[in-house]
């Protein structure tokens, strides 16, 4: 009975210690369904399209009426459903607004030449007769190492 016992304690100990290791999901961004398959936002874009809509219909004639409630509705419904890359065509239509209301930061301007190339300065060569002539100069060192020589100091 002991080894029996003992037995189940090991395989149960290695279950424990081995168990296998599964991927946890990460980054999980699902929006909650409220009504059927709708999202928060998304039923809430229809509610609005609903309510423009009946509020067209008492304010506009009806040929005006039947010409802009499709278009309320089809863009309500573009809005609600249609993605770019994951991301809400609200979103984009918003930071489409943003960057073209808000201040740019430029770093680097092109400055525009008249010329493809830039042009190079060359330094101009000057002749010998213009050049300051050398002499040769008598040093110090070589005074004193002549009065060594001689000893006449």
């Amino acid at each position: 009975m002991d080894i029996l016992l003992s037995c189940l304690i090991i395989i149960w100990y290695n279950k424990i210690i081995y168990m296998e290791q599964y991927p946890i999901p990460q980054f999980i961004e699902a929006e909650g369904k409220i009504a059927f398959f709708l999202s928060f936002r998304q039923f809430f874009y229809l509610v609005g399209a609903g309510v423009a809509c009946f509020i067209l219909y008492f304010i506009l004639p009806t040929f005006l009426f039947f010409v802009l409630a499709p278009i309320v509705v089809v863009g309500t419904v573009i809005l609600a459903f249609a993605t770019v890359n994951g991301v809400p065509i609200i979103n984009m239509l918003l930071g489409a607004i943003g960057f073209s209301m808000g201040g740019k930061n430029y770093v680097w301007q092109k400055k525009e030449s008249p010329y493809p190339f830039k042009p190079i300065k060359r330094t101009q060569i000057k002749k010998l007769d213009q050049a300051p002539v050398l002499r040769a100069q008598t040093s110090q060192l070589k005074n004193t190492k002549t009065a060594v020589e001689l000893r006449t100091k």
